[in-house]
C-alpha cells in the first residue's frame, strides 16, 4: 500500500482538528440536555408506570361533588364526558382509556397544543370510572410525573419555538454523529491502539448511529414539518352503519361505528366538534389506526394509519414502539441506554485526554 500524500495530511488534519473540537464542544455543552432526554426517552413510552407511579407519589387534587345526570351508564363516554365537563366547567375535547373501567378526560383548553396556551394551561385531568361514573382522581401537570415528563421535553428556552430540550438534543446527536464518523476514519475515533475505552466508544457509536439518525431527524420533522401532511388521505372505507337511530354528537355511537370500520375498540377520542371526532386505535392518537367520523350524521370521514399519515410514521418510528410497543422495554430502551453510555463515556476520555495534555 503507498503512503499517504503529504499535502493530504496536511490537509487532513485541520479537519481532523475541527471535528475533535466540534465533537468535544456539542458533547460538553450538550450533555445536560442528552441526559435529560434519555432519561424521558425511557419514561415516557412507559406511560403506565408513570401513572402509576404518579398515584402513589401525589394525593387527588379535590374532587367537585359532581354527579351523572339519570340513571348510570356504565361504559359510556357520552355520560363520563358529560360529568366531567360540569365537575370543571368548561368542555373536555380528549377522552383516554386507561383500562377496561378506567377512562382520563382532559384538554379542556382547545388550544392544549398551543405552546402559548399550553403554558399557561394546568393540563387539569379527570379519572373517571366508567363502571359506576364516578370522579376517582383529578390531576394536573403538577401532579403528573407523565405531564411534568412531556413539559420538560417540550421546554422551550426564552420561549423560541425551535430552543426546546428535544431540539438541542436533537442537534447535538447529529452534530456528535458526523464528527464521529470523521474522527473515526483511518485513525479508530482519534484512539490509541491500546486505548480500549475510546475503542468501545466509537463501536458503541457505530451501533447506535442508525437510531441516532431517527430520533434526531423525526425530532427536527415534529418541529419544522418536513414531510407532508396529507389532510385527506385514506383508506377504503367499509360500508358500516350506525346501531340503531343516529344520535347526532354521541361518542359512543360513533366510537361503536369506528369501531365497526377497523376492527378493534378505539381506545381515545380527540373531540374536534360534532362534525369531527378522531377515534384512535392507540391511547395517545398516534399508533394503529383512526378513524375519522362526522358524529352528526355518523359518517366515516377517513381511515388513516401510519401508511398514509406521515406524521403518525414520525411518532412510531421515534418512540420506539415499531420495534416493541409501549409499556414494554423495547430496542429504543435499549438505545435509549446505549447513549447513556455514549455520554459518559465520552466524558470520560475527554477528562482523561485533558490529563494528558
Amino acid at each position: 500500500m503507498n503512503p499517504p500524500d503529504a499535502s493530504s495530511v496536511t490537509t487532513t488534519r485541520p479537519i481532523r482538528g475541527l471535528a475533535r473540537a466540534v465533537h468535544l464542544i456539542a458533547g460538553l455543552v450538550a450533555l445536560p440536555f442528552l441526559l435529560v432526554s434519555i432519561v424521558l426517552a425511557m419514561a415516557l413510552t412507559h406511560p403506565a408506570a408513570l401513572h402509576a407511579l404518579s398515584a402513589a407519589i401525589y394525593p387527588s387534587l379535590p374532587i367537585p361533588a359532581a354527579a351523572p345526570a339519570g340513571p348510570v351508564q356504565p361504559g359510556s363516554w357520552d355520560q363520563a364526558l358529560a360529568l366531567a365537563n360540569t365537575a370543571h366547567g368548561t368542555p373536555a375535547h380528549v377522552i383516554t382509556a386507561r383500562n377496561d373501567h378506567l377512562v382520563e378526560i382532559g384538554a379542556f383548553d382547545s388550544h392544549d397544543h398551543d405552546p402559548n396556551a399550553r403554558s399557561v394551561n394546568p393540563r387539569t385531568l379527570y379519572l373517571i370510572d366508567t363502571d359506576s361514573m364516578r370522579i376517582v382522581r383529578v390531576e394536573d401537570r403538577h401532579t403528573s410525573l407523565f405531564n411534568q415528563g412531556h413539559g420538560i421535553h417540550a421546554y422551550r428556552f426564552f420561549g423560541l419555538e425551535w430552543l426546546s430540550v428535544s431540539m438541542i438534543s436533537a442537534v447535538a446527536l447529529l452534530l456528535l454523529l458526523v464528527s464521529g464518523v470523521w474522527l473515526a476514519r483511518g485513525a479508530r475515533g482519534g484512539a490509541r491502539p491500546d486505548d480500549a475505552g475510546a475503542r468501545r466508544h466509537v463501536r458503541a457509536g457505530q451501533v447506535l448511529a442508525v437510531f441516532i439518525v431517527l430520533i434526531s431527524l423525526t425530532t427536527l420533522d415534529f418541529e419544522f414539518l418536513v414531510f407532508n401532511r396529507s389532510g385527506d388521505a385514506t383508506h377504503p372505507i367499509p360500508p358500516v352503519t350506525p346501531d340503531g337511530p343516529i344520535r347526532p354528537g354521541s361518542i359512543d355511537q360513533a366510537r361503536a361505528l369506528a369501531a365497526r370500520a377497523i376492527g378493534a375498540v378505539p381506545q381515545s377520542v380527540f373531540i374536534r366538534g360534532a362534525d369531527e371526532l378522531k377515534f384512535s386505535q392507540a391511547g395517545d392518537g398516534i399508533g394503529g389506526s383512526s378513524v375519522w367520523v362526522d358524529a352528526e350524521h355518523m359518517r366515516i370521514k377517513r381511515i388513516t394509519d401510519w401508511r398514509n399519515d406521515p406524521q403518525a410514521l414520525s411518532f412510531i418510528i421515534h418512540d420506539g414502539r415499531w420495534l416493541g410497543g409501549m409499556n414494554a422495554f423495547n430496542i429504543h430502551d435499549a438505545a435509549a441506554l446505549g447513549l447513556l453510555y455514549l455520554s459518559l463515556s465520552g466524558l470520560r476520555l475527554a477528562w482523561l485526554r485533558r490529563r494528558r495534555a
